[in-house]
């Protein structure tokens, strides 16, 4: 027990002496998942189509970071409605995911800036994206 509170001690010493050398700045780069998995029905004929997706939004320091945790059941609200717009030509195509990741990142900022006056969200990706016809 002595010892390991003693090794804690060295190494925080450590750490604190390397932060105040002036080195390299660490990246804060940080990435915020949505939880559950959303998944929505789409479009707006025929057989009811379905989407499951895992979202993350990536931002770039820990203030970032506190707005978009705070605010994400808004945002999780606006990319459902956003997802479930969608008709299946998007959402089956490379190129139509791709639109749509970045009309979603374009909403998640504007969303942020209105609401704290900081779009706070640098990126917007989709980890898998499941759809069925």
């Amino acid at each position: 027990m002595k010892y390991a509170l003693m090794l804690t001690l060295l190494l925080l010493s450590t750490v604190t002496h390397a932060e105040g050398d002036g080195g390299p700045a660490l990246p804060q780069v940080q990435y915020i998942y949505f939880e559950p998995a959303f998944v929505v029905n789409y479009g707006s004929s025929g057989r009811m189509k379905f989407l499951r997706t895992d979202v993350a939004l990536r931002v770039s320091n820990t203030e970032a970071a506190a707005i978009a945790s705070q605010h994400k059941p808004y945002m999780r609200h606006h990319l459902v409605m956003l997802f479930s717009a969608q008709e299946a030509e998007v959402m089956t195509s490379p190129t139509g995911r791709e639109t749509l990741r970045k009309q979603a990142l374009e909403e998640l900022r504007e969303l942020l800036t209105e609401l704290e006056g900081n779009p706070a969200i640098d990126d917007v990706y989709f980890n898998n994206f499941v759809v069925q016809n």
